[in-house]
C-alpha cells in the first residue's frame, strides 16, 4: 500500500480550499466514493467526532461535525452507523445523533439505532446474548480489575455489557505502565478474553469481534457498494483492514500512528472539513437542476 496522506497544509492557492488543506488524492477518492448509489459512512466517536477529553463523559461532537453527520444521515443512499468501543447507550445518550443512525457499541458487539421517543434520543437494540460462561468471566474481570485500579489515585475501571475496560488516562507514564502491565499479567491473561490495547485503555472483552467484523456485516447488510470508514485507535485498524481501497472503499486515520487507512488528518476539527466535502458531494447529486429557457429566438 502506498504511504498514506498525511493531511498538511500546502499545494497551489488557486486550488478549492479543501484540495489545498488536505490533498488532491482524498479529494479524488471522496468525489468517486460520493458518485456510489448506496453506501455506508462508519465513524468512531472518540477521537473523531468528538476530541478526546480527560472525563469522557463529558465528551461531545463538535459543532461542525454535528451538523455534517445530521447533513449525511439524511442524504438519500447514505447509511451512517457510529462504530465505537462505548456502549452503544453511552453514545446515544452523549451524541444527539440523529433518529434512525446506527449505532455500532462495544466494537461491534452492540447494534441499534438513535430514536427519538420524544423525550430526547433512546437506543434501539438487538438482543445480546452472553452465554452464563460469558456472564460469569465478565463479573470476575470486573473485579479483579477494580481491585487493580483502588490501588492506584486516578485510576478507573469500566464495564460494559460485553467488556471491562481500564482507563488510565490521568496517570502518569510510569504509573500508567506499571498498571498496564499488571492487568495484562492478572485478569486479561484469562482464557476466553478478548485484549485490546489503546490510547492509555486496556479493553477486555468476552466476545470475539471487531471493528473489522463490524463493518463488513454493515456493507452487506446495506447492500453497500463501498464503505468509509474513519477512526483514530489500534481498534480501528481492524475495519481499515476489512475495507477494500482497490475496490472504492475510503479509509481515513485520524491523529498520529502507524495505520493501514489510506488517508490521513491531524485531528477532529479538521475531520469536519472531510465530513463537510462528503456532505457537499452528496447533496449536489440530489441537487434540482436549473430548468432550460423556454424563450425562443427572435432574431430574424
Amino acid at each position: 500500500m502506498t504511504q498514506p496522506a498525511d493531511g498538511s497544509p500546502g499545494g497551489p492557492q488557486d486550488q478549492p480550499i479543501f484540495l489545498t488543506h488536505l490533498g488532491g488524492e482524498l479529494e479524488d477518492a471522496l468525489e468517486h466514493f460520493a458518485e456510489r448509489e448506496t453506501v455506508v459512512v462508519g465513524l468512531d466517536f472518540d477521537g473523531v467526532l468528538a476530541p478526546i477529553v480527560l472525563d469522557p463523559t463529558t465528551a461531545h461532537m463538535l459543532p461542525a461535525t454535528a451538523e455534517a453527520v445530521a447533513r449525511l444521515a439524511a442524504a438519500p443512499g447514505v447509511d451512517v452507523a457510529v462504530v465505537t468501543g462505548r456502549s452503544a447507550h453511552d453514545v446515544v445518550a452523549l451524541a444527539a445523533l440523529p433518529t434512525g443512525t446506527r449505532v455500532i457499541g462495544s466494537h461491534g458487539a452492540e447494534w441499534g439505532r438513535s430514536v427519538d421517543t420524544g423525550d430526547g434520543p433512546v437506543l434501539e437494540s438487538e438482543p445480546l446474548d452472553l452465554t452464563e460462561e460469558q456472564v460469569t468471566l465478565l463479573r470476575d474481570l470486573e473485579r479483579e480489575t477494580m481491585t487493580l485500579a483502588a490501588e492506584v489515585d486516578g485510576a478507573w475501571v469500566q464495564t460494559k455489557p460485553t467488556a471491562v475496560v481500564l482507563h488510565t488516562r490521568r496517570l502518569d507514564a510510569a504509573t500508567a505502565e506499571a498498571l498496564t502491565r499488571r492487568t495484562l499479567d492478572g485478569p486479561a491473561a484469562r482464557d476466553g478474553v478478548r485484549v485490546v490495547v489503546g490510547k492509555q485503555v486496556v479493553e477486555m472483552a468476552v466476545l470475539e469481534v471487531t471493528k473489522g467484523d463490524a463493518m463488513v456485516r454493515l456493507k452487506n447488510s446495506a447492500g453497500a457498494s463501498a464503505a468509509f470508514y474513519a477512526g483514530d485507535d489500534t481498534t480501528d485498524e481492524d475495519a481499515f483492514r476489512s475495507l477494500d481501497l482497490a475496490a472504492g472503499d475510503v479509509t481515513v486515520k485520524v491523529g498520529a500512528g502507524e495505520t493501514a487507512a489510506g488517508y490521513r488528518v491531524t485531528d477532529p476539527e479538521e475531520f469536519s472539513v472531510v465530513l463537510m466535502r462528503l456532505v457537499d458531494l452528496f447533496e449536489s447529486r440530489t441537487a434540482p437542476r436549473p430548468e432550460l429557457s423556454q424563450e425562443t429566438d427572435t432574431h430574424p
